[in-house]
């Protein structure tokens, strides 16, 4: 049973008063005995105690900052970077979410990547560099002066180093076709990605009106990078056998559905994961879609090629570290 109050009957419940020298202090302790500094005015702390005892982001919080984040820059981003974000920002602001924003120090950010990291490492520095990127756009803002994400060490990964071989390719791609009908669309698609190196997602919102005289011209969603992929007899055959696909409904995309409609990425994914296990229960070792983006990159890589003019990205840096997957790097003796 709480203790009636004694003092400062003025005050509403769970809300107490620190008398300092010059100012009073108005607090809250939580029910997980977490301790909430309020403010020196009365009314904007008992405004705040509201909104904590409400569940909303308390007014000048990191809570208050996520959500003006998720709502005016995470949105401008591809669909699935905020999607992705949207889980990471919910995880961020039950962690982070009633501290005020100047008094979150790159301590806290490293402990949050030591706990999160000992289940979760690599979720754990995509959550870092998502609360980077707020506190980069808080500054613009006028919120804060420094971001204290800055300088933490991320969590160490091991880049994928999974490369697909040719033969894996085209024993994979045979073993698709005899499955069904959409077997054999994702057979012209694993070939469309390898040939042209692009990601799940621009691929699947390729229009035919993208296809021109010089080539299949992209805007990378991710990068808005604008990239036009030549012609070569490989890919005209490839991109010939996708418009060939039976559909009652033509659409106005290069892969669809029977109603001429782009798949969604989740539909798509789960296409690929039910032939993918079917070839794994095959005795085969499965890979991923991604796989095909590196090694389309790799093979670039090995042939001389710029393969940054492909994947898009403004240097060779993300290239090296994760498109990269030759088991070893050749190079002519120095004499």
């Amino acid at each position: 049973m709480i203790a009636r109050r004694r003092t400062n009957l003025h005050l509403p419940p769970r809300m107490y008063m620190y008398k300092g020298k010059r100012k009073n202090t108005y607090y809250t302790i939580t029910a997980a005995n977490e301790y909430i500094t309020l403010g020196h005015d009365l009314a904007e702390s008992k405004k705040k105690l509201i909104e904590i005892e409400e569940g909303r982001p308390v007014a000048g919080s990191i809570g208050e900052l996520i959500d003006r984040y998720m709502k005016e820059i995470s949105p401008k981003k591809a669909a699935s970077t905020h999607k992705d974000e949207l889980a990471s920002a919910e995880r961020l602001r039950n962690v982070f979410g009633k501290m005020k924003p100047g008094d979150l120090r790159p301590v806290h950010v490293a402990k949050y990547l030591d706990l999160r990291g000992q289940t979760a490492p690599v979720r754990a520095n995509r959550e870092k560099s998502l609360l980077s990127h707020m506190f980069s756009i808080a500054m613009r803002w006028g919120i804060v002066d420094t971001n204290p994400c800055r300088g933490v060490a991320r969590n160490t990964e091991r880049p994928r180093d999974r490369l697909v071989t040719d033969a894996e390719l085209i024993n994979f791609c045979t073993f698709a076709e005899r499955t069904n009908e959409t077997g054999r669309m994702l057979s012209s698609v694993a070939r469309l990605a390898y040939l042209t190196g692009q990601r799940r997602g621009d691929l699947l919102r390729l229009r035919l009106d993208l296809l021109a005289d010089e080539g299949i011209m992209i805007t990378q969603s991710k990068t808005r990078a604008k990239v036009i992929i030549e012609w070569t007899p490989a890919l005209r055959n490839c991109v010939a056998a996708l418009k060939s696909l039976d559909r009652p409904v033509s659409g106005l995309f290069l892969i669809c559905n029977r109603s001429g409609q782009p798949y969604t990425d989740s539909g798509f994914k789960a296409m690929w994961g039910r032939t993918m296990a079917a070839w794994i229960k095959e005795g085969n070792e499965g890979f991923t879609f991604h796989d095909l983006r590196a090694k389309a990159i790799t093979r670039m890589v090995e042939d001389g090629r710029k393969a940054a003019d492909l994947s898009g990205h403004s240097t060779d840096a993300l290239v090296k570290k994760v498109y990269d997957r030759r088991a070893f790097k050749r190079s002519k003796a120095v004499e």
